[in-house]
């Protein structure tokens, strides 16, 4: 169904400003999809979307039929180009978005399983770096993220941009204690190998796990040493040219992808 809007004043426009907002993501459950890249994926995912709105000058009729979906059943909002542009958080607005219910995980039906791989992010504070190991997460094949408490929040306009799709894809968890979690999984027979300065060269790591657990510390401090005291198996990634470090994300790609190979 598709209604003309043209007030700021329409309680969806206030709604979609309002998800700028953590406080009212987490309020109302939901969050921005903003690209019609982004929102073809979130369609293909059947993901469960509230509203799209679209603004005059998108081509909509030809991203309907680019597309390839039935959009008959979801509510979308024709609006004003200066309408649109001011519930977007883009700098460049791209014409349409959607807003969308989060949906919910719960992590012990994860770790009820006989194998997986989970990655887990201690205080990622970087949109982009959180977005980027997500999408990679989703392309090695992993099982979920944990997000302990002090990661941005990957509902995030800019989180989101940066999955690129695979937030639809990729189980979210967020948890407070990331002691407690480790806790619990070394109960579990789950190999902790945590990405740490003192640790192994990577490529000497055995792996052969059934479960493992890949920690990636803050992008600045790096993991905590509480954190470190209940790792199974440290590991760094060798640097042999003269930078002093690699961004979180890229390094994340490398041990993501060495996990995935090496995996029993």
């Amino acid at each position: 169904m598709e209604e003309y809007i043209s007030s700021p004043k329409n309680p969806s426009v206030k709604r979609m400003k309002m998800l700028h907002n953590k406080k009212y993501r987490d309020l109302y459950g939901q969050y921005l999809a903003e690209g019609p890249k982004i929102v073809k994926e979130a369609l293909v995912s059947n993901d469960n979307i509230w509203l799209l709105a679209v603004s005059k000058s998108f081509p909509w009729a030809g991203f309907k039929e680019e597309a390839g979906i039935d959009i008959s059943a979801h509510r979308v909002l024709i609006m004003d180009d200066g309408l649109f542009n001011y519930v977007s958080d883009a700098r460049t607005p791209q014409g349409i978005l959607a807003v969308i219910n989060k949906r919910e995980y719960v992590l012990d039906d994860l770790l009820n399983l006989d194998s997986f791989f989970l990655t887990i992010l201690d205080e990622i504070r970087d949109p982009g770096n959180l977005g980027t190991i997500i999408r990679t997460v989703d392309a090695a094949g992993g099982d979920g993220v944990v997000l302990t408490k002090g990661c941005v929040d990957p509902y995030s306009p800019k989180v989101v941009r940066a999955t690129m799709g695979s937030l639809f894809r990729v189980p979210v968890y967020e948890v407070d204690d990331c002691t407690d979690l480790l806790a619990k999984l070394l109960k579990q027979d789950v190999h902790i190998l945590v990405s740490h300065l003192e640790g192994s060269n990577l490529y000497d790591w055995p792996g052969g796990y059934k479960k493992i657990a890949l920690v990636i510390g803050n992008e600045s401090r790096g993991v905590r040493d509480d954190i470190r005291d209940l790792a199974s198996y440290l590991v760094k990634i060798p640097i042999y040219g003269r930078a002093e470090s690699l961004n979180a994300s890229v390094a994340a790609g490398i041990l993501i992808y060495e996990v995935v190979r090496k995996r029993g």
